[in-house]
């Protein structure tokens, strides 16, 4: 999976590139702008509707002896993944090419190049308008994807979800939420974020002084101090709300020595570096990757994951298809095959990030007869989503200039002291 910054950078730079990319201005500008009036849940109005692309024959045979083209954020699709595909299409000659970005600019200039030709992009929800306006992905083919049957039933509604109507252009690729990450060895018990009548208190305890950190993120960092002051409606935030978490902030950096990081949660927790730190549900997997891989298995056991209960942060990655790619049949086979379950969990095993499948529950894993019960240890069963957990969540996409220029200015408060 791509490091923290990347995806946060490709969300907050979307705007501040147009100036440095005068070819790709009007594609960045479209995908930074402002959605009309979401509610803050997923089970928000529809973002617009934007224009068509490309259509697809459906029942269009696979391309033989295509290479598929595949866009995607860096280290983002495990290898296994994409050489399994390849042997399901041997016979069919079919390859797979992958090359990766990290950072917005890389990513929509080379998607508006009339040269491009790839087949497969992961877009996020927040720049997918402009990208349909400018005509760069092609409407999906349901017919040519049997296994959307294993998605949850917000993301295969009739009329849903709220980002992309009918689920035109994209089908999720993952799903996870924001919340706190912790070492069960560094926090005392009486101050753990499940066992405190306000678990985002334990970024402001000074006992901890030198070892707590949120990630070098506006919203995600100001709904965190937004959320421990009891703001629900994060989008509805008013000036002074903004304003009082910002001050909080600075407080946190003033008498705890909070540090902003890209990848404290991931790499800090189970490196020691952080006793606390703010963390996306699937950082605290790939926490666990992390530890196993630099030969500490045992610091797995120490990890821990809170979010809230009712109204927390949640998010989702999209796959979709190039408008300008050459192979249409094959790139449905691909996205498909993503939404195959042992696809799916395969993956999942491998970036830590929750594929929002049916057949995948926080239940399952307390079966012992469940063939990918390990890709979770019982300690971080909290970082599972259910359909339930996200369709009652917010997800903070759409926002408007005024809205961004809002949080980033009490954003620059903080950080200009930092």
């Amino acid at each position: 999976m791509t490091s923290p910054i990347d995806r946060r950078e490709f969300l907050r730079r979307a705007g501040l590139a147009a100036a440095a990319l005068p070819a790709a201005g009007s594609i960045l500008a479209a995908c930074s702008s402002p959605a009309p009036a979401p509610r803050p849940s997923p089970a928000a109005a529809p973002v617009g509707a934007g224009g068509l692309g490309s259509t697809f024959q459906s029942g269009r045979p696979v391309e033989h002896g295509a290479v598929l083209r595949v866009y995607e954020w860096k280290d983002y699709l495990a290898r296994d993944v994409l050489r399994s595909f390849e042997r399901r299409y041997r016979d069919d000659g079919v390859t797979v090419e992958v090359d990766s970005f990290s950072h917005v600019d890389e990513a929509v200039a080379v998607l508006a190049d009339p040269a491009s030709e790839y087949d497969i992009f992961f877009p996020t929800v927040d720049v997918l308008d402009g990208l349909i306006a400018a005509r760069l992905l092609r409407p999906l083919d349901h017919g040519q994807l049997p296994n959307l049957g294993n998605l949850w039933p917000f993301f295969r509604a009739d009329d849903g979800p709220f980002y992309d109507p009918g689920a035109r252009y994209t089908v999720p690729y993952t799903v996870y939420s924001s919340g706190i990450g912790w070492r069960h060895d560094r926090v005392d018990a009486a101050d753990a974020p499940d066992a405190l009548a306000q678990p985002f208190d334990v970024f402001w305890n000074p006992q901890y002084r030198g070892a707590v950190g949120m990630y070098d993120d506006d919203v995600e960092a100001l709904s965190l101090a937004l959320q421990r002051r009891g703001v629900t409606d994060l989008r509805a935030a008013t000036d002074d709300e903004l304003a009082t978490a910002a001050a909080d902030l600075e407080t946190a950096v003033r008498e705890v020595g909070i540090e902003f990081t890209a990848n404290g949660a991931w790499d800090g927790l189970p490196g020691g570096e952080f006793s606390v730190h703010q963390a996306w549900s699937g950082d605290i997997l790939t926490a666990r990757r992390y530890a196993e891989e630099e030969g500490h298995p045992e610091r797995v056991d120490l990890l821990r994951y809170w979010s809230p209960p009712t109204g927390k942060v949640v998010g989702c990655d999209l796959m979709a298809i190039c408008a300008r790619g050459r192979n249409p049949a094959i790139a449905h086979a691909f996205i498909d095959h993503l939404l195959q379950v042992d696809v799916g969990m395969a993956n999942f095993t491998w970036n830590g990030y929750q594929p929002p499948l049916t057949a995948l529950t926080r239940e399952r894993f307390d079966d012992p007869s469940f063939e990918w019960r390990d890709a979770v240890p019982p300690n971080l069963r909290a970082t599972i989503l259910s359909e339930a957990d996200f369709t009652g969540g917010q997800m903070l996409v759409g926002f408007g200039p005024s809205e961004r220029a809002r949080w980033l200015a009490q954003w620059n408060r903080v950080v200009g002291n930092v």
